[in-house]
């Protein structure tokens, strides 16, 4: 028997739930999870060894085989790909001499490419052992490999003065927050929680529903969906616990506010997570953080402990008996999809990623079978501060539809790139101007899964549920851009990222990003913009998640918006009959025959 890996087990009580923590303390005991630990791990939490392994091989950032003293992992987003990306991969190449995807032989460095980390308003970046460089030059990735080689460790190079990593000094020296408007509803200062909570906790749970209800918030995670009623329906549902998660699993490419939330207003967070236990009925609360943010957790496990001593979590919360939560960080390791609610719920439980059908929804049955309450970062620090101040103070802001205030995480080709705090129902035309965007020609809302504006066609549109939904990321190109090379590397991150469960997902992302490769090497028929439409219509609506249901909305929203980057790259016998393309009669003997099966019952 291996004592260190005894150890790791005993230390989460053989609890199999865990086994995304065991899996990632027995990688950072030896660099990788070796083969020959798996039927200890197995039979320490009642599993099979390829139980274990099936976990295991789902995330991007576990490793079964030695890759390297050093991880170097660098962020390959289509923003990146815009600031030097280039230069910095070339560079890692030749100070460590090896290649991506591979390790040296002395098993020093192993290079690897990865999808966003959360920082695209400072990129190129990268991580090295789970701590982050950003702005890398090839000057820069020079010195750190260096000093790698030197002897020093990754979080030695990043934080020089030697901060403790549990401050919030240590965050700042690695990364830059990048906050550039700041209330009335975000980073406006610590309130006193303590009146706040007492404030709370002399209302009912069921008035504290109400209260968020009125205020008309609705959750910043993309779907929506009205704050109020989902603290209404976990509440109202049968089990004796309940369950608070906090999706801190910021994945969408281009994204980055909640990083931001977590640097500069984590209590909110937090509270906000108290304030829904209590309206819920429940004691345990989850945050789940993105792999990529490891380097928040000690931070941010120190903010809770501020809370414990404070009496605002743990036992009997503001003096109340019979309350009783508190909170655990559930680190990720690498997967998109884990962004969805269901996907992440099963990764709390030690498990795959892997989307659950629809119904029975989280509210009814979650984290453990039981009713859970999944909650946004943004949509838990609103929360707060509806409480605070109070249902009608928030409606009084942004659309009828759309009450309130939201956070954008800004970048591409503007003069300000970061975080920035605006109301809902501004234009975008407004936003550009904001952050000093000059010869934008399109902007890529929510994402890859978002669609793509055209800023002379959408200017005047407004950023509101009842106009353009957003889940947080604006990415501005300007006319210098090729806008069919971005929309085929979003079409290569969803066909990667793609959990396979479906076969619609699994099959049509990778059919559309190979259809993309044809366009882009001029090889392409009209007769394939065709199949782009229908195979995108498939994936959209027969996918389990949101995943699949967004992955072609890259290709059809550029398709409708900019017809002519296709145009150009067809065939030249091909080109004229774009001219007249109509997307929606593409779509529209697709959509007759999904509705006539609907109606016959037999879809």
């Amino acid at each position: 028997m291996n004592a260190d890996v005894d150890t790791v087990l005993r230390r989460y009580g053989h609890d199999g739930t865990r086994l995304i923590d065991i899996l990632w303390d027995v990688q950072h005991l030896y660099g990788h999870i070796p083969g020959d630990v798996l039927p200890q791990i197995a039979t320490g939490l009642n599993r099979t060894p390829l139980d274990i392994v099936e976990t295991a091989s789902f995330y991007h950032f576990f490793r079964s085989a030695p890759s390297g003293r050093h991880q170097i992992y660098l962020s390959n987003t289509v923003i990146a790909k815009m600031n030097g990306y280039g230069e910095a991969y070339d560079a890692l190449e030749r100070e460590t001499g090896v290649r991506f995807g591979e390790t040296d032989e002395a098993g020093m460095f192993g290079l690897f490419e990865t999808p966003c980390i959360g920082l695209s308003d400072q990129e190129p970046a990268m991580m090295i052992d789970s701590v982050v460089f950003t702005r890398l030059t090839p000057d820069k990735v020079a010195t750190i490999v260096a000093q790698l080689k030197a002897g020093r460790v990754a979080a030695d190079i990043a934080n020089p003065a030697g901060l403790p990593d549990d401050g919030i000094g240590y965050v700042d020296a690695l990364v830059e927050s990048n906050v550039h408007t700041r209330g009335p509803v975000f980073f406006r200062g610590e309130p006193d929680y303590q009146t706040l909570l007492k404030n709370c906790l002399a209302n009912t749970p069921e008035q504290t529903i109400s209260t968020v209800i009125e205020s008309g918030l609705r959750g910043y995670g993309g779907a929506g969906f009205r704050t109020g009623l989902k603290w209404q329906l976990c509440r109202a549902a049968p089990g004796d616990e309940k369950y608070v998660i906090c999706n801190a699993d910021e994945g969408e490419p281009g994204t980055f506010k909640d990083r931001a939330l977590l640097t500069r207003s984590p209590l909110d967070v937090f509270i906000g997570m108290v304030i829904a236990a209590y309206a819920i009925g429940s004691s345990h609360g989850i945050v789940y953080l993105r792999a990529e943010y490891a380097y928040l957790k000690r931070y941010l496990e120190s903010q809770l402990q501020q809370l414990r001593d404070d009496g605002l979590l743990g036992r009997s919360i503001g003096g109340r008996a019979g309350f009783d939560f508190d909170i655990r960080i559930q680190m990720g390791a690498g997967s998109y999809v884990c962004g969805e609610e269901s996907a992440l719920i099963e990764s709390c439980e030690g498990k795959r990623g892997t989307p659950r059908l629809k119904p029975p929804f989280p509210v009814q049955e979650g984290y453990l079978g039981k009713p859970t309450s999944v909650n946004n970062v943004e949509t838990l620090a609103a929360a707060t501060r509806v409480i605070e101040e109070g249902a009608a103070w928030f409606r009084r802001m942004g659309t009828p539809d759309s009450a309130g205030a939201r956070l954008l995480s800004v970048a591409g080709d503007c003069d300000r790139p970061g975080v920035y705090e605006v109301e809902w129902g501004i234009t975008l035309d407004e936003v550009l101007t904001i952050v000093d965007a000059h010869d934008a020609r399109a902007v890529q809302i929510s994402g890859p899964s978002g669609e793509c504006l055209s800023v002379a066609a959408d200017g005047r549109r407004r950023i509101a549920y009842e106009d353009i939904p957003c889940n947080g990321a604006v990415t501005i190109f300007n006319a210098t851009r090729d806008l069919l090379d971005c929309v085929t590397d979003y079409t290569k991150f969803f066909a990667d990222e793609s959990c396979g469960i479906c076969v619609p997902c699994r099959a049509g992302t990778v059919g559309l990003h190979d259809k993309l490769k044809l366009v882009m090497a001029g090889s392409a028929s009209q007769e394939d913009l065709d199949d782009v439409a229908a195979w995108g219509a498939v994936v959209r609506t027969a996918s389990r998640c949101g995943l699949g249901v967004t992955a072609a909305n890259p290709i059809l929203t550029t398709m409708e918006k900019f017809p002519e980057i296709y145009r150009e790259k067809l065939r030249a016998q091909e080109q004229a009959l774009l001219l007249s393309f109509d997307l929606d009669a593409a779509l529209a003997g697709y959509d007759k025959a999904v509705t006539e099966l609907e109606t016959d019952g037999t879809a």
